[in-house]
């Protein structure tokens, strides 16, 4: 679907055994979602050149670093996490973006694997 061969290619490389689902061109990087084989859902960012810049899984909440989850608790006190994403940049650093809803409205919150607080959308 108009994506370049060298992106689909790295994305397939780095992912052999998901599924492609599809690809779009964003401002300065290619977006690539996968389905892994346990049918969760995988975006990875790549530059132009098929470099990953960043890769966003959804995973088990049960994986979520202690530090992470307390930090979670302590900021957000009652509130249910409704979807937990790993998010790895290229330089190996990783959050977690964690999905929850309050008075309705669906929020995410990330945290750093050390569990500091950097935004919420």
């Amino acid at each position: 679907d108009g994506c370049p061969t060298t992106i689909v290619d790295a994305a397939k490389k780095a992912f052999p055994t998901a599924t492609f689902v599809s690809c779009a061109s964003k401002q300065s990087h290619f977006e690539v979602r996968l389905q892994s084989k346990a049918k969760t859902k995988i975006e990875v960012e790549l530059s132009a050149k098929g470099e990953i810049e960043e890769i966003e899984e959804v995973v088990a909440a049960s994986t979520l670093p202690d530090v992470v989850g307390k930090a979670f608790a302590a900021k957000y006190p009652k509130v249910v996490i409704t979807r937990v994403e790993k998010q790895t940049k290229a330089d190996k650093s990783v959050s977690y973006e964690l999905a929850f809803q309050v008075n309705g409205k669906l929020r995410e919150a990330t945290f750093k694997s050390d569990g500091t607080f950097v935004e919420e959308e």
